[in-house]
């Protein structure tokens, strides 16, 4: 080989060195390119992005915003507070936004609860990959936030804070009752049953144990709850696309089979059930209509129910309504320590399709997670930051301190009609408590039901 003949095969292999490199350096596992630039931005023009929010005063947001303008000052952000209104649910505000989406308006952000994407994937302008990519999404988040908000390779909505199911226990009835901690397992909660329930010369319940066993009229949460247990018990809620709900299958590889959405359905309405040992909670009305005992959450407050389960947005209210209650908040009774289950409820920030400016919508919401914004906000708020940084210092935090011990083992399921399901799965714990429908026959109405929707 001659010297010219060496220089051009050497040249021929750096090239196609630095293509490789290049190309390996630009991919990720499923071929998406984690070097994309971060979207253009408009800094010139005048623009105004509308922001809807829950829960939160207009004012919680003040402050970020500021700090945002100061380095955009072309962009205004309005912050509106969305009130939900007496007789309301969320799903009200949810058919507002869908409405005005498909009107073509709307505002530029609003949030989503976590349950809800597959309703609203097509009312969202996703992030643009070069605000974040999905692998620091994944290195930020916990996993359930991942699974939520994530479809296809592309981000949908951001957490500013994380949530789920806990336990609230009256700790002067468990001092007066000589407990000392609260029940980590479902056997140790049916054990107390006996000792905290107090009823009357006539058999009428003065103080439950536990509010639980009923539909979402006295349970507001009971769909949540009953999801819990039915995973709690191993059940599958779907099929792995999430097109299909599955709780009426048994669970994998056992002989006999367990039909953990039956179990789990016992095992929930026992406590509401008159003709079983653990009765404790009723949800029913005297000949005038009105109810015999309070809904959960206010039967807590009244210090007629000793414990309930409920999520950690409750804790305020019960503190503002009820200053002198004396309670604390643990992780949920499991059915086995260790196969721990709880269920996610919680919100995210998103962008509109129909918004003239998603890239600056987007780069706002990127923005809130830059620094020490996320667990300011948190802090500002008394919620548990979403970052997966913050938890570990989260789980010492009175009161909020078990929703972070939770996090590694948060669930939730997919299904595209939220509010549907709820009324289904509350026809399903009626038809075992008022019309004496068999557990398993309850089952499996209500998937058929589910997997009828629209």
């Amino acid at each position: 080989m001659n010297k010219t003949q060496f220089v051009k095969y050497l040249c021929f292999f750096v090239t196609i060195g630095l293509v490789l490199m290049s190309a390996r350096c630009s991919l990720t596992t499923g071929g998406i390119s984690t070097q994309e630039d971060a979207p253009d931005l408009n800094t010139k023009d005048p623009i105004t992005l509308e922001y809807w929010r829950l829960w939160d005063e207009s004012d919680v947001m003040r402050g970020f915003v500021n700090d945002y303008v100061k380095a955009h000052p072309n962009i205004t952000i309005e912050v509106k507070k969305i009130e939900i209104e007496k007789g309301e649910t969320v799903y009200d505000y949810q058919s507002r936004i869908t409405k005005l989406i498909a009107d073509g308006a709307g505002p530029d952000m609003f949030m989503i609860n976590s349950n809800w994407l597959p309703y609203h994937i097509n009312h969202i302008s996703p992030m643009p990959a070069g605000l974040m990519s999905i692998h620091d999404y994944e290195e930020t988040f916990p996993q359930v936030v991942v699974d939520d908000f994530v479809s296809d390779n592309r981000i949908y909505a951001v957490p500013y804070y994380i949530d789920n199911l806990i336990l609230f226990y009256n700790t002067d009835i468990f001092s007066e009752n000589h407990i000392r901690q609260a029940p980590t397992t479902l056997k140790e909660l049916i054990s107390l049953v006996p000792q905290l329930t107090k009823k009357d010369a006539s058999g009428n319940i003065i103080r439950s144990a536990i509010a639980l066993g009923e539909t979402s009229e006295s349970i507001p949460g009971a769909s949540g709850i009953l999801a819990a247990l039915m995973m709690q018990y191993g059940a599958e809620m779907t099929s792995a696309d999430g097109d299909q709900a599955t709780f009426d299958l048994p669970v994998a590889n056992t002989n006999p089979p367990v039909m953990a959405g039956e179990a789990a359905l016992e095992f929930y309405t026992q406590f509401a059930n008159p003709s079983s040992a653990l009765y404790t909670y009723t949800g029913a009305t005297n000949a005038a209509g009105n109810r015999i005992f309070p809904s959960d959450v206010q039967a807590f407050m009244e210090g007629k129910a000793a414990m309930m389960l409920g999520y950690g947005y409750q804790i305020a209210n019960i503190q503002k309504f009820s200053p002198n209650l004396r309670f604390a908040t643990a992780p949920i009774p499991q059915n086995t320590l260790q196969d721990p289950v709880t269920i996610s409820n919680y919100w995210g920030e998103t962008v509109s399709r129909t918004s003239a400016h998603p890239n600056e919508a987007w780069d706002f919401i990127n923005f809130m997670l830059k620094g020490t914004r996320q667990s300011s906000y948190a802090r500002f708020t008394g919620r548990i930051s979403a970052r997966l940084s913050s938890l570990a210092n989260a789980k010492g935090k009175r009161y909020y301190g078990a929703i972070a011990e939770q996090v590694p083992y948060m669930r939730t399921w997919y299904r595209n009609n939220t509010s549907e399901v709820e009324t289904i799965f509350d026809e399903m714990i009626a038809n075992v408590l008022k019309n004496k429908i068999s557990s398993r026959v309850a089952v499996e109405t209500a998937v058929r039901d589910i997997n009828n929707l629209e």
